[in-house]
């Protein structure tokens, strides 16, 4: 098969290899669209070592299972899929206690194992969640991040009618925001420094946006909020300046939850966290729930994910589709690889 090999910074390469050998409780997906992730990005910009080369990349996937192992439940050959690429041990005390989505020996295809950057890639059964016939393996792509929102808007604990700010309008941003909406959130706010992006933001429910080249973020929602800030606000950048914005566009008592991760430390003024005790919160993954619930809103279009999709190469061109993203070319959100 062939398969994208990454070997660090920028230099990724199309290789050929052995198709992967499945376990009896595992089967051979035949990968039809997987996405690039902004952590992968960060790998291939080297702004993260999270990675370790040499890889094969790729975590938000679906395609077609083309092998079953003896002992595999609930699929069958020829079954198009959706895969969860989390791979959580069950046992541990967040597992136990519901919280999967911080498993303590968590494995990720993708990062701790061979990804979907690749014609195919081996995947435990249970890992597999049927695809509706309507819907495209490109969409069926995007169950992943728009569950990485799910779960961003659940932290956020945001009730009926409370205003949010999301920071960031790329694809997790986006994704949140159509969460944020689907939970009941009453005006939300997105900033973001493309006027493209905050136009999609806008189709995607936004009732404000807020280019934060042009006008200071933090003093416009102030304005837009009677000067009380907002009850909550979403991170979706993961640098000092938009955390320090998020504090300092939170009411007092309201709740920031950070998702972007791109800045290891920072230099927070917490003074003022703690006079007005905002709670600021950490999100990470998601749970089974919630990615079924992902692709559950998808499937009844709910959540509305071919505008997130701006960009498909094949695998032979997964070096410009990064490139695209890295130098954010026309008008780049969401690039989907199709080996």
């Amino acid at each position: 098969m062939k398969a994208a090999v990454w070997y660090g910074g920028k230099d990724i390469r199309i290789e050929e290899m052995p198709k992967p050998e499945i376990k009896d409780d595992a089967v051979l997906i035949r990968v039809k669209a997987a996405g690039i992730c902004g952590s992968e990005l960060h790998a291939y910009a080297g702004v993260s070592k999270r990675r370790v080369p040499p890889l094969i990349m790729g975590h938000e996937f679906a395609g077609e299972v083309e092998e079953v192992g003896k002992n595999a439940e609930g699929v069958e050959k020829g079954d198009r899929v959706v895969v969860e690429p989390i791979i959580r041990c069950e046992t541990c005390e967040q597992c136990m206690s519901g919280r999967s989505n911080i498993c303590s020996n968590m494995k990720l295809i993708g990062l701790h194992l061979p990804g979907a950057f690749a014609e195919y890639v081996a995947v435990p059964a249970e890992k597999c969640y049927p695809m509706p016939n309507s819907l495209t393996f490109e969409e069926g792509s995007t169950t992943e991040p728009l569950s990485v929102g799910i779960h961003a808007v659940n932290r956020a604990s945001i009730k009926l009618g409370d205003t949010v700010a999301i920071l960031g309008a790329g694809v997790i941003g986006l994704m949140t925001l159509q969460a944020a909406k689907l939970m009941g959130a009453g005006k939300l706010f997105v900033t973001d420094l493309m006027d493209y992006r905050l136009n999609l933001a806008r189709k995607l429910g936004a009732d404000m946006v807020i280019n934060s080249k042009k006008e200071d973020p933090v003093k416009k929602i102030l304005e837009l909020t009677n000067m009380k800030g907002v009850d909550a606000v979403l991170e979706a950048v993961g640098i000092q300046a938009t955390m320090q914005q998020a504090m300092s566009m939170v009411k007092k008592g309201g709740n920031i939850t950070a998702i972007g991760m791109l800045a290891r430390t920072m230099d927070l003024e917490m003074l003022d966290a703690v006079a007005k005790e905002t709670e600021i919160r950490g999100s990470y993954g998601y749970t089974p729930s919630e990615f079924k619930s992902a692709l559950n809103l998808i499937d009844a279009g709910r959540a509305d994910v071919k505008s997130v999709i701006t960009h498909v190469f094949s695998l032979s061109d997964i070096g410009k589709g990064f490139e695209t993203l890295h130098e954010e070319k026309d008008e780049v959100v969401k690039v989907v690889i199709k080996p």
